[in-house]
């Protein structure tokens, strides 16, 4: 269970409204929430995401196409694509790819309208698109506990857009089936999986996480890796029949199944408030 607490920085079983949970601690989930925030961290950090602005009618020209950080963005001649967002919510919801900058006031105004809240203006990315999950480095396998050396990177695999989707469909819509995501080959995909599980490592140290995300990447015309958002709270539903869940999906390939991903996340913050001494222990001693 994600959500917040009242202690503000303890990393890791916590309460909310008395329940423990081991999610983010509230820093790094309200950062993760906050696709505008995320994304300027990523950029701050050296990473790859692709350019964007913020808009809101208070603050920018009511066409974005003219506002002067539009421009400083993508050009005083930029034609689009772009994709047009909240900067907070799900499941795709609200999500547009518009054509051409001319469309961008109208989409813009129709979201904030809804949302009542910022507007994430980006650079639509035209090639194939991809998520892979990032841990801590305790892992279950078989029920058998390791602790590897650097953060656990999983599940690389691709996202099966149809002829017609030049955004990913929420699962809302259509689940999430083996025709809509397909793990990677570990042979034929080898270099798109080394380079997909380094951006998730970079992305975990690099902004200080400490606990499950999900991280979307989509390529560019010329193949390059772009991280579009991260999903502090992914889904994480027992697989029943042919539905299941983006971070099962690779689960067989790491010799794994879903209780040992369950398993991987619980041992993983037991072992940061009992081996490194850090959040507070109560949750955790009223349990046991």
């Amino acid at each position: 269970m994600q959500g917040y607490s009242s202690v503000a920085h303890a990393p890791a079983m916590l309460e909310m409204f008395g329940v423990p949970y081991v999610g983010h601690d509230p820093m790094s989930a309200a950062m993760l929430d906050a696709k505008h925030v995320f994304k300027r961290q990523v950029r701050a950090s050296g990473l790859p995401t692709a350019d964007f602005i913020v808009w809101h009618p208070s603050h920018n020209a009511r066409d974005p196409a003219r506002d002067p950080q539009f421009i400083a963005a993508f050009g005083e001649t930029a034609r689009g694509p772009f994709i047009v967002k909240p900067v907070s919510g799900r499941a795709s919801l609200h999500v547009h790819c518009v054509e051409d900058a001319s469309g961008l006031r109208d989409y813009c105004e129709s979201i904030f309208e809804v949302t009542k809240n910022q507007i994430l203006i980006e650079r639509y990315l035209p090639g194939r698109e991809f998520c892979v999950a990032v841990a801590g480095n305790v892992v279950s396998r078989g029920r058998e506990l390791e602790r590897l050396p650097e953060p656990f990177v999983f599940s690389p695999l691709e996202r099966v857009l149809d002829a017609d989707e030049k955004i990913f469909t929420s699962m809302d819509v259509k689940p999430i089936t083996g025709e809509r995501a397909r793990a990677l080959d570990p042979v034929t995909d080898a270099d798109l999986i080394r380079r997909l599980r380094s951006i998730g490592r970079d992305v975990y140290q690099r902004l200080g996480l400490e606990t499950l995300i999900r991280l979307d990447l989509r390529m560019d015309a010329n193949g390059d890796l772009f991280i579009l958002e991260a999903n502090p709270k992914p889904d994480l539903k027992a697989p029943t029949g042919a539905v299941t869940n983006l971070l099962c999906i690779g689960l067989e390939a790491e010799g794994m199944d879903y209780d040992d991903l369950i398993l991987s996340l619980l041992a993983d913050r037991i072992d940061i408030l009992l081996a490194q001494g850090r959040g507070a222990a109560d949750p955790l001693r009223a349990l046991i």
